[in-house]
């Protein structure tokens, strides 16, 4: 015997058949970011003969799977004394309805839409877990290796000549960074050049705002905090640069 319950309505012992699969997505580091659970429902409808008694069963399932609004609540499936529950209350996106229709079924005797109706639905949810660090990248570029510069001057006749200009250069530094955390503002990571390098003048600090979310079907959550950075140094001879301040994923 099985049974399930879903936004308040009971189908029927033995109306359906459910399977039930679990997608994990993960974010850019591989990270598990989040558990999608899939109900996939088939089953059919049945009643004693009168179209009245069947087309009233149709509405009321129309009204279960098409307007029950955009969050669900629990659904539960219990199969011979086992109980299956897709857990509204934990999940981040509340219960939805993915997919929901009508079909024919593998009937004898032409018995669709005179005593039975064949039906499919698809419910979903989400569930989110703990990851903090959404997104991190960070770069040095180097312009440059101190050798000479030269250039070719132009010649009004004749070929163009080079010329050194310099036979030392400085070289210059460029720090990029980018952190995205999911509940809170993030700082930017300090600098890796020694204060008396930089150009402190040219440095850039963007924050990124957070993307307003719905959550449990219903309110808002603010989610994906971000800041960019930029640094530029220069310096004679070469720099060692400061240790890396990777988070932790």
């Amino acid at each position: 015997m099985s049974v399930l319950t879903v936004n308040g309505h009971t189908h029927e012992e033995n109306e359906v058949g459910i399977k039930i699969d679990h997608r994990v997505i993960e974010d850019k580091f591989k990270k598990p970011l989040s558990l999608v659970t899939r109900w996939t429902i088939v089953g059919a409808l049945r009643s004693d003969g009168s179209s009245g008694a069947l087309q009233s069963d149709i509405d009321a399932l129309d009204n279960t799977y098409r307007d029950g609004g955009a969050n669900y609540g629990d659904a539960t499936f219990t199969a011979n004394g086992h109980t299956h529950t897709l857990d509204d209350s934990a999940s981040f996106s509340g219960v939805r309805v993915a997919a929901f229709g009508w079909m024919t079924g593998p009937w004898k005797m032409r018995t669709e839409l005179v005593n039975r109706r064949a039906f499919y639905a698809v419910l979903q949810a989400e569930f989110r877990f703990n990851t903090e660090v959404i997104a991190y990248r960070e770069e040095v570029q180097q312009i440059g290796t101190a050798g000479p510069k030269w250039r070719y001057m132009p010649s009004l006749i004749g070929q163009p000549q080079y010329q050194t200009l310099q036979l030392n250069t400085p070289i210059k530094y460029v720090q990029r960074g980018l952190l995205i955390l999911r509940s809170s503002q993030p700082a930017p990571n300090a600098s890796l050049f020694p204060l008396a390098n930089m150009h402190t003048d040219q440095t850039r600090i963007t924050e990124i705002a957070p993307q307003s979310l719905t959550i449990n079907g219903s309110g808002q959550v603010e989610e994906a905090y971000g800041v960019e950075w930029l640094y530029i140094a220069e310096a004679y001879p070469a720099l060692s640069l400061g240790t890396w301040n990777i988070p932790t994923l």
